[in-house]
Formats: structure tokens, C-alpha cells, sequence
């Protein structure tokens, strides 16, 4: 669980890593069951946010999906949501509404323009819309919540945030103002919606990106008010000498930096220029040498040290102080990206041939020659790689993929058929994870390294294979796989070396796979071993709509000292049924919800269920239902009315094969 409730009902639902300095704070507020879903973040973000959906809210229930602007940060995870079950309204501006449709979203659209800008919920709780305009889209608008005095304000009072912090602290003034700085246009579009939102009541501002801001808030509202940026700015010029000289500048510079990144970076830049003198509250206190050369040589330094990045993230700042105290721009500010880029390029080209060469050697080594996958070699260097990372939380979700009875296949086709299996199945795991994510082994067949995917996700997605795999025509013959799955979560953090805990983790998920294929084969097994009594009670799920049947079963049943579980409906038989693990299902084939085929079917296409015993009991059968239910395994189907004796027969013999089997 990740998100984290930052108000009354109020949650952060995205991830708190920041993607290249930006992070994306995606919201979502919850009124008396009631969702609305502000910002839902880009693609990268969308695994995570739809992960802590569904912890906290039945997607359904979402009724509004607020979009401030239209740019990728803040909508494109949408039409993902869209395919999860989401079918809510698209609350935005007419501007908006314009290109967010490209994103491909189906949901009707709820213009604030044509709701007196104004949006009131179930509960009668209304949330009013404020147009920023420019800042920094023509449609730009924010939220303004006035239970809870809250302002979602999207872009604004935004910051970078190469050191995140969930809430503004003492550096975040300066992070915000350079994030400004870079987006918005000017201080005469900037103003005058800030003075429009300091008439409001705020005691917290969420903003889309960066930290959020619970004290001292018209502090910020009045530095964007006040705030010079923009191309064509035109900032009033100050006497440098009158307002602390070349030290002061030297010092506005080092605090910026230590706002905006990681404070030991900045010191290590800083340590390597020579004529800076610091004292020992990190004040700069005078400097030795020529002002000029120092002023370049800073930012020599941090495009030596820090590259582009950095420079392109000061440069508005640097910008504003040359204009403000008529300084001279540092000259790597002066020299264009492109000539820098070209500087690179000249040094790539003086190796590109010898690369090119030991790249072609690699990928004989290093890759299978039939599925052209990355093999085993190179598969456990990267695993071991991973774990030589200080925090092995990051680690990847670890699944290893065995064809079943493939050496039998083989002796049956002929080796030609084993690359024809090898080749498609390695098509239907990239298709499905990405070729990146797939290694070809030796033992197992495959491997599969996934970052970026829930547990749930990744056990579904295999559930999916192996139901395509099992019914589809990709091979001549019959193919069923097999997948072993370790988690993260299971790695041992006190093993005594990365080594041993990378090998600990792939013996976990070899484990798993040899205890599926030891259970039946075909199935996909993500958990340890339960342990199973020597003796136990045969387990009965009774699904039917009959009352007076169910009551007279389950006394039946429990008389032969046998666990009965019932229901009426095949949605929570099937529930029962992944929860429980009943030994035998009796089922009638018309329920509420989902018919007992469509049950049977539903067990088949989990791992977990799909060897479950199913006597089918109804006053439906003839000659059709009898080969359909014969197709999906079936066991017995017995119409009604039916001896006892027969059936209470049929379920021992059936438990008592299965107590045999485990």
C-alpha cells in the first residue's frame, strides 16, 4: 500500500518517486462513498494508482474525473482507467475537452463553463472551478473544496523535486519559484490570479506536482504574486553593490541549488572550486579570486559534474539575476545545446566501430539462437546486478516458465517443432510484458523480470498465458505451461551476501514452479506450500437456488461428516471457491449472477481452481448441456430429482481421489 490520506478523506494515490526531478501527485477525494478523481496521472503512473483504487475505493463509485490541463502528466493514465471499469464524467474546461479527447477517452464530458463553474456532489458538497488561464494552458483551472478550505491547484505551486518531501519544508520557497521560473509566462498573467486566490480561504494547497503546502499558505501565494519569469521578462534593475555584492550572488546561487537538489551534490561541486570561502553555518563569506572567473567556473563545474540537466533546471534563475544586477550570462549558459551535443557526438564517433564490434561478439554470447532472447548467462549477471544495489526492495517480481512434458513433445514432433513452440511462446511473453522482461533459460524454459507490475497484475497476466497457451492453436500438438512466482517482498534482507539472496530468490521461484508441475502441471502457483493435513475433512461447495435442496444437501452431506460451504449465485461461489479450495463443487447450472457454466468456466481459467471437482445437479439436461459440460471437465451431471445415496457416492469417491492426488 502506498497512498497516503493527506486531508479529511483526501489521499495521494500515485507514486512518490519522482520521474526525472517531476513527480506527479495524483488525487483522490472521497465523499460519503462518493469518488472523485482529480488528476489521474500519466501511464508511468497508472499500475500504482489503479492499485490504490481499488484499495480504497470500488472503481465504480468514481462518479468525476477532474483534468486542470491537458498535458500527458496529468491524463493519459485515463483510457487505462477506462478499460478497469471507470465510467465517470470528464470535469474540464471547453480548451481541454478539445485535445484531451485525443487521448482516446469515451466518458462524456462535464464543462465547468456550462455548470456556472461549479461542481455539487451527491452529498451536496460543492467544489468550485477557478480558470487560471495561461498558467500554463489557455484552459488551465483549479479546485477549490470549501468543506475543507483545500485548493487542488495543479501546476501551481508546483516545484522540481530531485529531494521530495510529502509536505512544503524550508527549502520548498525555492523549489517552487524555479519550477515557475521554467513554466509560467509571465508575472502579468501570473498576478492577477493570484490576487484572485488569496480572496479565498485556503488552509491547504495540493498541488499536481511537488510537496503540499498546510502552513503559513498566503506566504506562497504572495511570492508567485511578486514572482518575475518568463522569456520577456523585464525584471527592475537593483545596484549590486547596494544589496550585498558578488558574496550575495555567490550565496543566492548556493541557496537555490540546495533547495532544488540534494544537498551533498551541490557540496561536492561547490568543495571543488578553489576562492569560495564558506563558514560553518555553509555561508559564503567572501571569495579570493577574480568575481568573473568564479561566477563561470560554478557553473563549469556543475555542467562537468551534473551535466545539462542541472543547467537547464538554473537557468531562469541565473537569467534573472544577470538582468536584475546587469551581469554577464556564465558562458555555458552562452554556448548552445547543440554545440554541446556536437562535442559529444565527435567522442562517440571515435569508439562507434570497436562498440559496434564487442556488441556483435555480446550477442552471440549472450543471446538464445533460436527465440533471440537473452539467455541465462546474461539473465543471472543482471539478477545478480539488481541485488548489488544498496536497497533490494526495488528488486523485480522474479516468475520462471517450464513447458510441461516438453521433452516428450519433442520425441513426438521432432526437434524442428521444438523452435516453432520456443519461437511462439516467446512471442506471447513479450507481447504481454515487453521484450525486455523475458530471458530464455536452460532450466526452466523461461525467466520473467518485472518492475512496474502488482502482484495481482503479474499472477493475472500469467493466468491469461496459460489459458492462451492451453486452448489456442499455436503448436501442432497439445502445450501446457507452468509458472513458479517470487515476490519482492519474500527476498530475506539479512542474507549475508546480495549473491546468496539473488540465489535464494530464484531457487524461491524454482520451487514454485516444481510444485505446480508436481500438482497437475498447468498452473501458475505464487504462494509457499500450506501444508497439507494428514487427515482432514472433505471440503463441499452446494451453489443453487433451490432452499429447501441446499438445506437438505448440506445436512446430508454433514451427517457424512463432510465441510459444507453454500450459496445461491455464481459470483460468490466463485469467490468461495478461490478462498476455500473446495474439494467438490455441486452445482446447479441455473444460478443468480453467473450460470454454472459460466462458473465452471471462470475456475478453469485460475490456477488455483481449475482441477476442482464439478458435479453438475439441475432439471436443465439434455443432449447439448450434457457435451458442453463433458467439454469443460465436468465430472458427473445428474438431473433432478436424483437419489441421495448416488450423489453423497459420487462426492466421497471424488474427495477421496483428491486426498490420494495431494
Amino acid at each position: 500500500m502506498s497512498y497516503v490520506e493527506v486531508g479529511d478523506k483526501i489521499y495521494i494515490i500515485g507514486d512518490p518517486i519522482a520521474q526525472e526531478g517531476l513527480n506527479c501527485n495524483p488525487y483522490l477525494l472521497i465523499d460519503e462513498g462518493e469518488g472523485i478523481l482529480i488528476d489521474p496521472g500519466s501511464v508511468l503512473d497508472f499500475p500504482i494508482v489503479l492499485e490504490n483504487l481499488k484499495q480504497l475505493i470500488d472503481i465504480r463509485k468514481i462518479s468525476h474525473v477532474i483534468l486542470h490541463h491537458q498535458d500527458p502528466d496529468f491524463c493519459s493514465a485515463v483510457p487505462l482507467l477506462e478499460k478497469e471499469g471507470l465510467n465517470a464524467q470528464v470535469v474540464t474546461t471547453w480548451k481541454c475537452q478539445t485535445l484531451v479527447k485525443y487521448y482516446g477517452i469515451q466518458m462524456p464530458y462535464y464543462l465547468i463553463e456550462e455548470h456556472e463553474m461549479q461542481l455539487r456532489l451527491k452529498s451536496g458538497r460543492i467544489l468550485s472551478f477557478i480558470l487560471t488561464p495561461y498558467l500554463h494552458f489557455a484552459g488551465a483551472f483549479v479546485t477549490y473544496d470549501m468543506k475543507t478550505r483545500s485548493l487542488f491547484s495543479s501546476d501551481l505551486f508546483g516545484s522540481f523535486s530531485y529531494n521530495p518531501t510529502l509536505y512544503a519544508d524550508d527549502h520548498y520557497m525555492d523549489k517552487m519559484l524555479s519550477f515557475h521560473e521554467h513554466y509560467m509566462p509571465s508575472n502579468a498573467v501570473l498576478r492577477p490570479v493570484m490576487e484572485l486566490i488569496s480572496l479565498y480561504q485556503i488552509e491547504t494547497i495540493f498541488p499536481q506536482h511537488g510537496s503540499i503546502i498546510r502552513e503559513q499558505v498566503y506566504q506562497y501565494i504572495e511570492a508567485l504574486k511578486t514572482l518575475e519569469c518568463g522569456s520577456f521578462l523585464t525584471p527592475v534593475k537593483k545596484n549590486l553593490m547596494q544589496s550585498g555584492g558578488f558574496t550575495m550572488i555567490f550565496n543566492e546561487v548556493y541557496k537555490r541549488m540546495i533547495s532544488i537538489f540534494p544537498s551533498e551534490d551541490v557540496n561536492e561541486i561547490f568543495d571543488t572550486i578553489d576562492g569560495l570561502e564558506f563558514n560553518e553555518q555553509k555561508v559564503i563569506t567572501g571569495y579570493r579570486q577574480d568575481w568573473n572567473l568564479l561566477w563561470n567556473s560554478i557553473f563549469n563545474h556543475v555542467q562537468s559534474i551534473k551535466g545539462m540537466v542541472w543547467l537547464g533546471v538554473l537557468f531562469p534563475f541565473v537569467e534573472n539575476l544577470c538582468a536584475v544586477f546587469d551581469l554577464q550570462l556564465p558562458e555555458v549558459f552562452s554556448k548552445s545545446l547543440n554545440e554541446i551535443l556536437n562535442e559529444n557526438d565527435k567522442l562517440k564517433q571515435v569508439n562507434i566501430s570497436l562498440d559496434q564490434t564487442i556488441k556483435a561478439t555480446n550477442n552471440k554470447l549472450l543471446r538464445c539462437p533460436i527465440t533471440g532472447l537473452y539467455n541465462e548467462t546474461f539473465f543471472h549477471s543482471l539478477l545478480l546486478n539488481e541485488f548489488g544495489n544498496e536497497d533490494w526492495r526495488e528488486i523485480g517480481i522474479l516468475a520462471l516458465i517450464g513447458i510441461d512434458d516438453f521433452a516428450d513433445y519433442i520425441i513426438r514432433f521432432g526437434n524442428q517443432e521444438e523452435q516453432i513452440v520456443l519461437n511462439n511462446l516467446a512471442y506471447l511473453l513479450k507481447e504481454n510484458f515487453g521484450e525486455n522482461a523475458v530471458y530464455r533459460m536452460d532450466l526452466p524454459d523461461f525467466a520473467l523480470y518485472l518492475k512496474g507490475l502488482t502482484r495481482q497484475e503479474v499472477v493475472e497476466r500469467l493466468e491469461k498465458i496459460r489459458v492462451k497457451v492451453n486452448k489456442g492453436d499455436y503448436f501442432l500438438g497439445k502445450i501446457t505451461i507452468s509458472a513458479g512466482v517470487a515476490f519482492p517482498s519474500e527476498i530475506d534482507l539479512n542474507s549475508n551476501s546480495s549473491e546468496i539472496a539473488a540465489n535464494q530468490y530464484e531457487n524461491l521461484a524454482f520451487e514454485r514452479l516444481r510444485t505446480a508441475q508436481l500438482t497437475g502441471k498447468n498452473k501458475i502457483c505464487s504462494e509457499g506450500e500450506k501444508g497439507i493435513q494428514t487427515v482432514r475433512k472433505g471440503k463441499i461447495l452446494i451453489a443453487d437456488t433451490d432452499i429447501t435442496n441446499v438445506t437438505l444437501l448440506k445436512t446430508y452431506f454433514e451427517e457424512a461428516d463432510l465441510e459444507v460451504m453454500t450459496t445461491d449465485n455464481g459470483i460468490e461461489a466463485k469467490e468461495m471457491a478461490i478462498a476455500n479450495l473446495p474439494d467438490v463443487i455441486v452445482s446447479e447450472v441455473i444460478l443468480h449472477r453467473l450460470d454454472g457454466f459460466s462458473l465452471r468456466e471462470e475456475l478453469l481459467n485460475n490456477s488455483t481452481t481449475k482441477d476442482i471437482k464439478t458435479v453438475f445437479l439441475s432439471f436443465k439436461k439434455d443432449e447439448t448441456s450434457v457435451k458442453r459440460a463433458i467439454q469443460m471437465g465436468v465430472t458427473h451431471y445428474l438431473s433432478k430429482p436424483f437419489l441421495l445415496a448416488e450423489l453423497l457416492g459420487i462426492v466421497e469417491s471424488l474427495v477421496q481421489d483428491g486426498k490420494k492426488w495431494n
